[in-house]
């Protein structure tokens, strides 16, 4: 629907549409009520490049992520971009800072740019966003996370398997008392949470409900969940952490506390960030190929994009590697 549709439905003219959309002074108080219940009565998004563009899609991509705060949106948008460069296409990004409620923002400006497809980390998809991505038709790419009723290409890790490594090089080390720090439950954070479980029953460890807390995938959270974990009366001897934000988080509390790393408790991440070898100590943790992640996404959306490839929605699922460093030894109460 266009913006001259909307104002014969509305019964004024295409100016006042115009009018009401940017908030302009010199409209009646409910005549703007009005228009307003018509937009979203027809679900109608404004097209910004409607005056320059005849065609219904525009050469953008949109990357929808929750911030840059976090250093794998960074080195994904790296990937995403240099693809994105070579078939002449820019790169728009939409922030949901984890709320459903800015997804839906971000989206409509996708919406309202006509982009050609949008790669994202979706915070959730329920019938109402669906309904949205479907006017992108099946050039929508989700990374990192899956949706019982999405539809679409998607690309994922073997987030399970990365658990089940962590727990293992730990153990191999000799640490039982095994403490964790996971994310929120969406998709890869109960496949992370499964891995930690899992190999804690392979290796013929119970895992204690106080070793388990949340960090809801944030520094601060971790942070200040690491300090609770030593204050423990028989606090852990290793701390595995399930994203690289939350490493920094309880790296920077055991620093603050000074407790040494290695010596004294074990740390091992998940998701590799720029400055983890340049630590002291360098950070152990599972590894992923982000840029290639990036790369593929990329890739995929312009094989859809270009009609080479038309088929049913692609599952990728990208291996995972333990990369070790300086964070990890055995037990101190071994030694």
């Amino acid at each position: 629907m266009n913006q001259k549709e909307l104002a014969k439905i509305a019964g004024v003219s295409s100016a006042t549409i115009s009018r009401v959309i940017n908030d302009e002074p010199n409209v009646k108080p409910e005549t703007k009520e009005y228009i307003k219940a018509i937009i979203q009565k027809y679900n109608y998004v404004t097209n910004i490049n409607a005056r320059n563009l005849r065609a219904s899609s525009s050469k953008t991509v949109g990357f929808l992520i929750s911030n840059f705060n976090n250093p794998f949106f960074v080195t994904i948008y790296q990937g995403i971009e240099s693809i994105c460069r070579q078939h002449g296409y820019i790169v728009i990004v939409g922030i949901t800072n984890e709320r459903a409620e800015d997804q839906e923002k971000a989206i409509d400006l996708f919406l309202s740019y006509q982009v050609s497809g949008i790669i994202g980390s979706f915070v959730d998809v329920d019938m109402k966003t669906l309904n949205k991505l479907q006017k992108f038709k099946k050039n929508v790419i989700s990374l990192d996370r899956e949706f019982d009723i999405f539809d679409f290409d998607t690309i994922v890790i073997d987030n399970e398997y990365g658990g089940v490594e962590q727990v293992n090089y730990l153990y191999s080390l000799g640490h039982k008392k095994i403490a964790v720090i996971y994310g929120k439950l969406d998709s890869p954070g109960k496949e992370r949470l499964n891995g930690f479980e899992k190999g804690m029953a392979q290796n013929g460890l119970g895992s204690r409900e106080e070793y388990k807390i949340c960090g809801n995938y944030n520094e601060q959270d971790a942070y200040y969940a690491t300090i609770k974990l030593l204050q423990l009366k028989d606090p852990p001897t290793a701390i595995l952490v399930h994203n690289n934000l939350m490493c920094i988080g309880a790296y920077k509390a055991l620093k603050d506390l000074k407790i040494g790393i290695p010596k004294d408790v074990s740390l091992i991440g998940f998701d590799n960030f720029e400055f983890a070898d340049y630590l002291e100590p360098g950070i152990t943790l599972i590894n992923r190929p982000i840029n290639q992640m990036g790369e593929m996404a990329g890739e995929m959306l312009f094989d859809r994009l270009k009609n080479k490839y038309n088929g049913e929605p692609r599952r990728i699922i990208l291996p995972v590697k333990l990369k070790i460093n300086n964070s990890c030894t055995i037990p101190r109460e071994n030694v």
